[in-house]
């Protein structure tokens, strides 16, 4: 069989998706839209939600979804290439298709997935630089597979850097992206004020690596959204499937822990957790946080001037882009005691404005009731 896989690995696909399915026919106006499209023959219900949500969500097409991992690698050293091909319909892994790895026009090779859909080719770059190479589906196992003949080349970046490289790590969500991954995938997303033109002006002087705990299943959805907002190409660092859906802090501490070993230069970080930040200090990174909590919400703001209060003193606290710039280009200081006091400002303000809006609302119950008397 060209199709194969554990039952924990269908049980973990078949609960993502059904998330995003829930997520989306949740929205107003979206599910009524895709139960009508559901009746469409020939195909059934389950197979029409999958191709639809799949193709929104996570970029999908053909009932495919292809992708390829980004990597770092050492110039005039082997690395390993990796493209994945899944059916959605069986929502596992394609065994014994084709897979071309091409560079421009030059194929580097051709090599078939494995029993988990992913195909693995090992190449050499051969000097400091930024490779985009992509990947096409050239050949499948059966009949059945002949669409996925269809799907447009996937692209993935191998960037060739010397060991003593500086880089700078980037989080994505409520980090570069203005929002959570959900608004990615179904659209709207914006990014954070000024975070392309930052990100921009510091790759002049450090490479960036884009770390997020996204399951690699979004990788096309993600690139294309970086792409699309206007943020440097760089390599996408993602996750696996259980790790997407476990600690934060954890999978950010592996990698960069990894990352670290690769290019000891890896100096600064930048995300929205707190873990994110802990995890930053712990492999001798310097660290920026954008701490993400609802500003109108005085129980919100007080919990986290408590949490900031109680970080590491190098760990920079910010509020946007503009801070980040100035505190790495100009070297200006962003303490956590400082911004931990100002939250508290900010909470004492949001409970006084509270119990002044109570205080009108009780005044004008007892006009009313003295104009009903």
């Amino acid at each position: 069989m060209a199709i194969r896989g554990s039952r924990h690995g269908r049980l973990l696909w078949a609960a993502g998706l059904v998330a995003i399915w829930l997520a989306y026919a949740g929205s107003p106006g979206c599910g009524e839209g895709v139960q009508e499209a559901a009746k469409d023959e020939p195909k059934g219900w389950r197979e029409t939600v999958i191709e639809m949500v799949s193709g929104i969500t996570l970029a999908a097409e053909h009932g495919t979804l292809f992708y390829a991992y980004d990597t770092l690698a050492y110039p005039g050293q082997p690395v390993e290439l990796m493209a994945s091909v899944i059916s959605l319909k069986e929502m596992e892994g394609v065994e014994g298709a084709d897979v071309e790895f091409l560079l421009g026009q030059t194929s580097l090779g051709k090599v078939k997935t494995d029993s988990g859909g992913h195909a693995r080719l090992n190449w050499t770059p051969p000097k400091p630089g930024d490779y985009g190479l992509t990947a096409k589906i050239v050949a499948v196992p059966e009949k059945d597979f002949e669409d996925m003949l269809k799907c447009a080349p996937t692209p993935l970046l191998v960037s060739a850097r010397t060991k003593d490289t500086k880089f700078v790590v980037l989080d994505l969500d409520h980090t570069v992206v203005a929002s959570s991954f959900f608004r990615v995938l179904f659209g709207g997303a914006k990014p954070m004020p000024e975070s392309a033109e930052v990100v921009k002006e510091l790759s002049k002087d450090y490479s960036v690596i884009y770390l997020t705990q996204r399951p690699g299943l979004l990788t096309v959805k993600s690139k294309n959204w970086l792409t699309g907002n206007g943020f440097p190409r760089a390599p996408l660092l993602v996750s696996e499937f259980k790790q997407a859906v476990g600690d934060s802090g954890k999978f950010k501490t592996g990698r960069l822990k990894a990352l670290r070993e690769q290019f000891p230069n890896v100096a600064i970080g930048i995300g929205d957790k707190i873990s994110d930040a802990e995890a930053y200090v712990a492999n001798g990174l310097k660290a920026y946080l954008i701490p993400h909590y609802d500003r109108q919400d005085d129980g919100d703001v007080r919990d986290m001037a408590e949490k900031v209060g109680k970080l590491n003193q190098d760990i920079q606290v910010v509020d946007d882009w503009e801070q980040i710039r100035a505190g790495i280009l100009k070297a200006r200081k962003y303490p956590p005691g400082t911004y931990a006091a100002g939250l508290k400002a900010l909470a004492g303000k949001l409970e006084a404005d509270k119990r002044k809006r109570e205080e009108e609302k009780r005044r004008r119950k007892r006009r009313e009731e003295e104009d009903d008397d």
